[in-house]
């Protein structure tokens, strides 16, 4: 494996940890830090900058929701993976408005949580219709429309749209008949323009400005 990513792990059960260690044992995620609180995960986070972290979310010593924050703040191109116990859309709702790439249940097995990782970093959502629509619910909008310090053309409109979907760089050029490296550059100006951090909250961006609807938006897919 010529590609190396490296990871954070943030859960305060170090059996947790151990287990999940083992899990990416002989794969390409290098654990690089871990933390067992979310105080403790952002400054680890801040001092390793990793490609991935797997961050928990009820912890002592900062819930994982503040960590998710305040670590997209300081390392907008670190992707976050919510790793839980609980099975509550409203948590999964806070992950995705926070800025996670996704929200995955501890039971999950091997091959599936090394699908997720690989999934997220090739920058694809795991994210289902309802989470979208959910998140608008969470927090207010962040972004308007008329913020943008320049409007988006209408080739990128279409692109976010797309991503909005759930579609991979590939499917998008696939709809749109252009390469796949033109759409990665499309998403990166969108994502510019926009002032988010990545292609999950642009396509919140886009639900909350009226582009999508949840009649737009297909079941994408999910691990747990």
């Amino acid at each position: 494996m010529s590609t190396r990513y490296s990871v954070v792990l943030v859960d305060d059960h170090t059996i947790v940890r151990g287990g999940v260690k083992a899990m990416l044992r002989g794969t390409e995620f290098d654990v690089v830090g871990e933390a067992s609180s979310g105080n403790e995960g952002v400054t680890v986070a801040q001092e390793t900058k990793p490609h991935l972290v797997l961050l928990d979310i009820r912890m002592a010593g900062g819930d994982g929701f503040s960590a998710l924050v305040a670590i997209k703040t300081a390392l907008p191109k670190t992707t976050v993976l919510m790793l839980s116990t609980y099975d509550n859309p409203t948590y999964m709702a806070r992950a995705v408005a926070g800025g996670a790439a996704g929200y995955l249940l501890k039971g999950i097995d091997h091959d599936a949580l090394l699908e997720a990782m690989r999934a997220v970093l090739r920058g694809e959502q795991l994210l289902t219709a309802q989470d979208l629509i959910r998140s608008l619910k969470v927090v207010g909008d962040s972004a308007q429309a008329a913020d943008l310090i320049e409007p988006l053309t209408r080739r990128e409109e279409e692109v976010l749209k797309l991503v909005a979907t759930g579609l991979t760089n590939r499917e998008i050029g696939g709809v749109l008949f252009i390469s796949e490296g033109t759409v990665k550059t499309h998403v990166e100006h969108v994502i510019g323009k926009l002032g988010v951090s990545d292609r999950v909250q642009a396509a919140v961006w886009a639900a909350r400005q009226g582009l999508v609807n949840e009649a737009d938006l297909p079941k994408l897919s999910t691990y747990n």
